[in-house]
């Protein structure tokens, strides 16, 4: 009887944890490079942001791929994929915009390309596969936020990372203010959900810093980190959130 009882036990116990678990709410990341790298001399900031937040109360899920731009996140399925799991009640962090400078057009070039702005401009490209409807950036991210919502769960929008890249006049560094940040945050704004201006928060951090310092933070080239600027980033994302305590992805940061 008594070995009966610890079996049910343990039964129950383990229905109890896997109850917990699916209840549990899931972090979404879509993005590029800057967000999920190689973990090993370059990294995402996607990657740190799991030491910022108490992932015994939600899961996180970094879905972004090194290269992408909105454009091919949707185009190679990855988006859908993302989808396909999305519950009520999940989260999705979504920053792009360091691979979407070229013409759209069916060059090597322009696979990635999109139209700049958040405007209804497109264009068809035909490829072997078959036809190819190209939009505007905002009307990727808009995708995006649109789906989320239907499917229960709150997106987050956050401009991209700033580039190792200084003004030649104000000696401060150069900031996306003007093009792929302003449009995140103008998109954001349109469809009511939360925008983290990643690009400008990180960038007054480092305009603290000197140039060696700042240098000291990435990899090889001007746009990808290393492990101690993602962790930047992920701290500025936090920062950020902070400010707008109504949304609720801040009730699952570490205390």
């Amino acid at each position: 009887m008594k070995k009966y009882v610890v079996s049910t036990l343990f039964v129950l116990a383990i229905a109890i944890a896997a109850f917990k678990n699916q209840d549990k709410p899931t972090l979404y990341m879509i993005g590029d490079s800057t967000m999920h790298n190689n973990d090993k001399e370059l990294w995402g900031w996607g990657s740190t942001i799991v030491d910022l937040l108490d992932t015994s109360r939600i899961k996180v899920v970094n879905a972004a791929q090194a290269g992408r731009s909105t454009r091919t996140f949707v185009k190679e399925g990855r988006w859908a994929k993302v989808m396909a799991t999305i519950k009520p009640g999940d989260f999705v962090i979504m920053g792009f915009g360091h691979n979407e400078g070229s013409k759209p057009d069916t060059t090597k070039a322009g696979y990635r390309g999109v139209f700049k702005g958040i405007g209804e401009d497109s264009v068809v490209l035909n490829w072997a596969a078959g036809a190819e409807t190209v939009h505007a950036y905002g009307w990727y991210l808009r995708k995006f936020i649109r789906d989320a919502k239907a499917k229960g769960a709150t997106p987050i929008v956050v401009s991209m990372i700033p580039r190792r890249e200084w003004d030649k006049v104000s000696g401060k560094i150069i900031l996306a203010d003007k093009d792929y940040g302003l449009w995140a945050k103008q998109v954001a704004e349109q469809e009511g959900v939360t925008f983290v201006d990643l690009n400008g928060i990180t960038a007054a951090k480092y305009d603290q810093l000197t140039h060696d310092q700042v240098f000291a933070l990435f990899g090889t080239d001007h746009t990808h980190t290393n492990k101690a600027g993602a962790v930047i980033n992920a701290q500025s994302f936090v920062d950020g959130l902070k400010l707008q305590p109504k949304v609720a992805l801040n009730n699952y940061l570490k205390k």
